[in-house]
């Protein structure tokens, strides 16, 4: 009895499950309809509007960095499946505040400190729908939602307001893409989760609006797109072009022939700056070493897990003997704090600006099932300290100065180190020089921030050694400082 029982509830389960992917086909079906998806190869369309800088935000946990956006040209090819993006960003905002000026870039010399010099910066990106990151990113746009559900095993649910949500799975069911079709069978919403280094699993959405048609196809002239629940893009649309002969002329990024090569792991190399102090070389930002009489302390988790593990294997290869004390964090930005999990998962105690604390204890209980790290595979508590405006680390003999750049507008967070036996002072994102021969940076907000901040400590600074990489006189500092000039 029992087991007829069993098969009975199973075929029900299997019988509603195919009732269930028969809705979601006549859902999709309804959908392309309606927005004309069914004849439309590709698209090309023109915007203006607003970008934002992921994980640049100038207090953790708020808004990420708003950059005006003067010009954006997309086009979609649905067969290749390829999405070529092209556009325009312009730092207005006055003060800047937070970062996301990207590294330097030697053909345009812009990047690397805010306000971004020297015009409009232009950024292209092809998205191969052939890789994860590219399907995402297809499967996120209206159309290709519905192209996307209709090559998978969508299924189907009511929502709230008599919407319906249609979803997928993808990539071996690595990912959950659902979309929210209104009662007209537009498409609102695509949305799923993502993996980031610092944040874990990250909400990724798209939201549209305002649809209109063009040449039978319904398009949305208001794009918003969304990162851990604060926009990323925010587009007026003015130009749509339905199977453009610009979309059709898209072929597929070329393929490195043979079979694909391995990445390397990630390595890290010690180069000793001064006597018990090392710069940990292996990737851009880097980590610093320093060495006490019974223990080390490093400075900066960048990049991701497996960056910090490196990183972590040679500070045990130089100094053997001593345990690491604390991993220093000079501030929130993923690019400086993306490898904190690893750090957390090894039991490490971290020390930050205290604004840090709270957010960072919260932050680091955020699940990573997308891609599972040590800390969701082995879940600790996060150990750290926080920073006010100044901390002194030291064993009698070596001193280490931790210092808050109060008001400095890249980052609320913002610490700095200093060694004041060597003269040294480490900086991230205060001062971005530039390489001999470059056009001369106007003087940044930033910069002349941490030279105010240098002079009413009264720090004794030979050279700065610099987080992103490089080091400079003193002088290099005080001259950009000073230097007058537009952008």
């Amino acid at each position: 009895m029992k087991r007829m029982l069993l098969i009975g509830a199973l075929a029900v389960l299997a019988l509603s499950l195919d009732l269930g992917a028969q809705d979601a086909r006549g859902v999709v079906d309804a959908a392309s309809r309606a927005m004309g998806t069914a004849t439309l190869q590709g698209v090309s369309y023109s915007a203006t509007g607003s970008s934002y800088s992921v994980g640049q935000n100038y207090t953790a946990g708020g808004a990420w960095p708003r950059f005006t956006v003067s010009k954006y040209d997309a086009a979609l090819n649905f067969g290749v499946p390829v999405m070529r993006e092209e556009f325009q960003r312009v730092d207005d905002e006055n003060p800047p505040k937070g970062g996301g000026a990207g590294p330097y870039v030697p053909e345009s010399q812009q990047g690397g400190i805010r306000p971004i010099p020297f015009g409009p910066q232009t950024t292209r990106a092809m998205r191969d729908g052939r890789t994860e990151n590219g399907a995402l990113l297809i499967w996120l746009t209206p159309h290709g939602f519905l192209k996307g559900a209709a090559a998978n095993n969508a299924t189907v649910r009511a929502g709230q307001r008599g919407v319906q949500v249609v979803s997928f799975p993808a990539f071996g069911g690595k990912y959950t893409i659902s979309g929210t079709l209104n009662a007209q069978n537009l498409v609102e919403r695509v949305e799923t989760k993502v993996s980031n280094p610092m944040y874990g699993d990250m909400a990724l959405e798209a939201l549209y609006s305002d649809y209109r048609d063009v040449n039978g196809v319904k398009f949305p002239m208001h794009i918003v797109q969304r990162q851990g629940g604060f926009p990323t893009f925010d587009l007026r649309v003015s130009n749509v072009q339905p199977n453009s002969d610009q979309a059709a002329s898209l072929t597929a990024p070329p393929r490195p022939a043979g079979a694909p090569a391995a990445e390397g792991p990630a390595r890290a190399t010690a180069k000793e700056l001064a006597p018990g102090f090392w710069a940990l070389e292996g990737g851009i930002p880097m980590s610093f070493l320093v060495e006490f009489r019974d223990h080390v302390v490093v400075i900066e988790a960048p990049g991701n897990e497996e960056r910090t593990e490196a990183m972590l294997a040679e500070v045990k290869r130089v100094t053997p003997n001593k345990p690491i004390r604390y991993v220093v964090n000079t501030h929130h930005h993923s690019d400086h704090s993306g490898g904190l999990r690893a750090v957390v998962a090894e039991g490490i105690p971290i020390l930050t600006h205290q604004s840090n604390k709270a957010y960072y204890e919260k932050l680091f209980r955020n699940p990573s099932q997308v891609v599972p790290d040590k800390l969701s595979r082995a879940p600790k508590a996060a150990v750290i300290e926080g920073v006010g405006d100044k901390r002194v680390l030291t064993d009698g003999t070596r001193s280490v100065e931790l210092l808050h750049l109060s008001g400095n507008l890249h980052a609320d967070s913002l610490l700095v180190v200093y060694l004041p036996k060597e003269r040294m002072l480490l900086q991230a994102d205060a001062f971005a020089p530039r390489p001999p021969g470059a056009k001369p940076l106007p003087s940044s907000p930033y910069t002349t921030n941490l030279l105010e901040h240098v002079r009413k400590r009264k720090l004794d600074v030979a050279q700065l050694v610099h987080i992103h990489g490089g080091m400079d006189p003193f002088s290099a500092l005080v001259e950009t400082a000073n230097r007058r000039g537009t952008n």
